[in-house]
């Protein structure tokens, strides 16, 4: 009976061990530079508004493209350029006698006259269980550059897609920034107040263009 039950260990042991660690989902779309679809696309960021909420925003206007390897994603290389002039809060124009949205674009928030874009780009992509990957990288942003690791899930992928007939990649991503790290120290940062960790949110498709 010991000899039955230590022979089926050994045999569970190395069906684990010949087991792939890391077993890569089926992707369908091909090798090769995928653009963003900006009309499938969103890039939101949150932050916590004096304990009550998740106050949340977005960028209208952003760029993105992806060196996609269906064979290997830790050798896909993805880069981003955000329009900070379109930060978009949908506070009403006039509303408090305040234009929130012009108050964002200021040198006490993001400066556009100063710096209109914010960009980032990966550094390496650790490839997780199932479709699950965790895309290290370097946010520049006011002019001072600083770790932004996104953890990502490829949502799916088609070698042509239905109406546009093109190969396209989705991925829905997720990472958070400390806002001081990049000099965004407006309103102070306190236990009842604007929290300082920013959440940012993206869903997005991205086309092999024909």
């Amino acid at each position: 009976m010991e000899r039955r039950t230590a022979l089926a260990s050994l045999g569970v042991l190395a069906l684990a061990a010949a087991a792939p660690l890391r077993a890569q989902p089926t992707i369908e779309a091909p090798a090769g530079r995928y653009l963003l679809d900006t009309t499938h696309a969103s890039l939101l960021w949150r932050v916590r508004h004096y304990g009550l909420s998740n106050y949340t925003a977005r960028f209208a206007r952003f760029t993105s493209e992806v060196d996609f390897d269906p064979t290997d994603l830790s050798k896909c290389v993805a880069s981003a350029s955000i329009d900070l002039g379109s930060v978009e809060t949908d506070y009403p124009v006039g509303l408090n006698k305040r234009d929130w949205n012009g108050d964002l674009r200021g040198d006490q928030f993001f400066n556009i006259a100063k710096f209109a874009r914010a960009t980032w780009r990966s550094t390496s992509v650790q490839v997780l269980e199932g479709n699950r990957l965790r895309i290290p990288g370097e946010l520049s942003l006011l002019g001072i550059s600083a770790p932004l690791t996104l953890d990502a899930t490829l949502n799916g992928s088609y070698k042509s897609r239905p109406v546009t007939k093109l190969p396209t990649i989705g991925f829905s991503a997720r990472g958070t920034i400390d806002r001081r790290v990049f000099g965004l120290v407006n309103p102070p940062v306190g236990d009842v107040g604007v929290g300082a960790n920013v959440e940012i949110i993206i869903e997005a498709e991205f086309i092999k263009p024909a």
